[in-house]
């Protein structure tokens, strides 16, 4: 039997799942609810159709994808924002030409700037000028993903608002420098299953442990901090009532 109490499964918030997962797939996931980002706009049109009740599907347009920035269409990227709550994953990569990501990253905040919606964003190898876009183009529902930023610029990010989804691959100083109130789980599969020790979206355990003994706590008050911290992040942001019924539920019961 769990140790964790039923009405609170594991929380993934970003991994990649392709939008023609099947129903004996989702099973496979244990339970969890996950936050399925995606790379370019044709997934994300894909998965803008799908319905799923433990799956919270994201519009991204990955900056390390060269087609995604090619195919990123504003109007139509605005467009799927009616039937998501998520954007993701977008953001800055140090792969590929800085002032081309930065345009288009600037053209999704400027689309995102009146919507309820969270925002998956990448920053690796530029957090730099992610905090600088960031600062001009501030959201309330910024979440950080895998973020390795210095200290100053993790402090930077924490006076901005920005929440923080996290992973068992990610150094202890980083992972005790943000606030846990600010923290929330993540896998990043499958790009990452061998430094996170992610099998499937959704395993999380390895880093509600890890996470447990750097602060002193249970894996499973750690789970119900980070269903408290979507609770408040979305609750913030006006995303709560958008979010799959039985997910908003346990948003609320944590």
């Amino acid at each position: 039997m769990s140790p964790f109490p039923d009405d609170l499964p594991p929380l993934d918030c970003h991994a990649h799942i392709a939008p023609d997962v099947t129903p004996a797939q989702i099973g496979a996931l244990q339970g969890a609810v996950v936050f399925a980002v995606t790379r370019t706009p044709a997934e994300a049109h894909r998965a803008g159709r799908r319905r799923d009740a433990r799956l919270v599907w994201g519009s991204g347009v990955h900056p390390g994808v060269p087609e995604a920035l090619d195919a990123f269409d504003r109007q139509l990227f605005r467009a799927t924002l009616r039937n998501s709550c998520l954007i993701g994953e977008v953001g800055l990569d140090r792969r590929g030409n800085l002032e081309r990501q930065r345009t288009v990253l600037a053209q999704i905040l400027h689309a995102a700037q009146d919507q309820a919606v969270l925002l998956s964003l990448h920053s690796t190898g530029r957090t730099g000028p992610l905090l600088d876009l960031l600062t001009d183009q501030p959201h309330p529902g910024m979440i950080l993903h895998w973020f390795l930023g210095n200290p100053t610029e993790r402090q930077h990010a924490i006076d901005l608002g920005a929440y923080f989804s996290v992973n068992a691959a990610m150094p202890d100083d980083i992972l005790t420098s943000l606030p846990l109130t600010r923290v929330l789980p993540e896998t990043d599969f499958p790009a990452s299953r061998r430094a996170t020790g992610a099998s499937r979206p959704g395993h999380v355990d390895r880093l509600e442990q890890r996470l447990a003994q750097l602060h002193g706590m249970t894996p499973e008050d750690v789970r119900r901090r980070f269903w408290q911290n979507l609770r408040e992040l979305t609750t913030r942001t006006h995303v709560l009532d958008r979010l799959p019924e039985h997910v908003a539920d346990w948003a609320l019961e944590a």
